[in-house]
């Protein structure tokens, strides 16, 4: 499979006196509906090109969804067994779409504190140690995870940026193999690019101590440490509460009629916030891994800000709430200047 490029959707945010031109880089239009399918195919390729994924293996992996749908899938059309280790939030339509695709799902039980993926990892070692021919694509630790990102994703974006590039780009992170891959290109090629990373509140992705989410969003965060990113890979962490991110799913959803998963709302929540401190802000990207079609929470109608929502969060939501697709842009436009928010 040669993954195509996903298209940038231009959308304006009103800012006070100016307006910010929101790039989303629409994931769930490539193959297997999400990012997670540049993953799948990096990791595949790198067992057998080093000679340990054979026919008739079986490949395991730990997921929150995504990734197994397009390694079930690409499994599927390579020969290879499946089985893939989630947990009870993982969507539903996630699972059945893996098992459509010929998987087998083991669900390992809830564990309080944020420790729900060690069960998940612990089950995997148990299938390796039972199954000689069970081979573990490990997206938590392979290399190929961050460099699909540096040499496709972050070519591609650099690519269709508007004249100028980008004033900076945000990427939330699970994994972190695409923040990290993201933020290897820009700094090497476009340095004066301010990378975003974005984190769940609760999270231990890039720091501190795992602790239960209740409104937990799948793919959104992490209960272990990345192995990929270090503190290079950002010039700005924005942690992001899930139902914060679901507030901003709902005013694209409303303005503009796409549906995005929460990763992406938390991503586009950032990127507002963050703007609104930096004048100098015109254009910027998020990278929006999914759509949000599978996530029951994000389905709903959302008609008011969250309960505890902060005076900045509340600031960026209302921009979101008068937010329209850019029609008329494209790679190469100058800012938008004119119908702009009033100071």
């Amino acid at each position: 499979m040669t993954h195509p490029p996903t298209p940038l959707l231009p959308v304006r945010v009103p800012l006070p006196g100016r307006a910010l031109r929101l790039w989303l880089k629409l994931e769930a239009l490539g193959p297997f509906g999400s990012i997670k399918a540049r993953t799948a195919e990096a990791l595949l390729d790198a067992l057998e090109e080093a000679g340990r994924l054979r026919p008739g293996d079986r490949v395991v992996e730990s997921t929150s969804g995504n990734l197994g749908i397009a390694l079930a899938g690409l499994c599927a059309a390579r020969g290879y067994r499946c089985t893939l280790v989630v947990e009870p939030s993982t969507p539903r339509a996630s699972v059945t779409l893996m098992t459509e695709y010929g998987a087998d799902v083991v669900t390992v039980p809830e564990l309080p504190s944020g420790r729900t993926l060690d069960a998940r990892l612990e089950a995997v070692r148990d299938i390796l140690r039972q199954d000689d021919t069970a081979v573990w694509t490990d997206q938590y630790e392979s290399s190929a995870n961050p460099r699909v990102h540096t040499t496709r994703t972050a070519v591609e974006l650099a690519r269709d940026a508007p004249s100028g590039g980008f004033d900076a780009v945000a990427v939330a992170v699970s994994t972190g193999g695409t923040l990290a891959g993201v933020a290897d290109y820009f700094r090497a090629h476009r340095p004066s690019t301010r990378i975003i990373a974005v984190d769940a509140v609760g999270s231990a992705a890039l720091g501190g101590t795992p602790v239960h989410r209740p409104d937990k969003l799948a793919g959104f965060g992490s209960g272990r440490a990345s192995r990929f990113v270090a503190r290079r890979h950002w010039d700005r962490l924005v942690r992001v509460r899930d139902l914060d991110a679901v507030a901003a799913c709902a005013r694209i959803r409303e303005r503009t009629g796409l549906s995005l998963g929460g990763s992406a709302g938390a991503s586009v929540l950032a990127t507002v916030m963050d703007a609104a401190r930096r004048p100098g802000t015109a254009d910027a990207a998020c990278v929006c891994p999914d759509g949000g079609d599978k996530y029951p929470q994000l389905t709903g109608v959302v008609t008011r800000n969250p309960e505890g929502v902060t005076a900045e969060v509340a600031a960026a939501l209302d921009a979101l709430g008068h937010a329209r697709c850019d029609e008329y842009a494209h790679p190469g436009t100058p800012p938008v200047t004119e119908g702009v928010a009033k100071p």
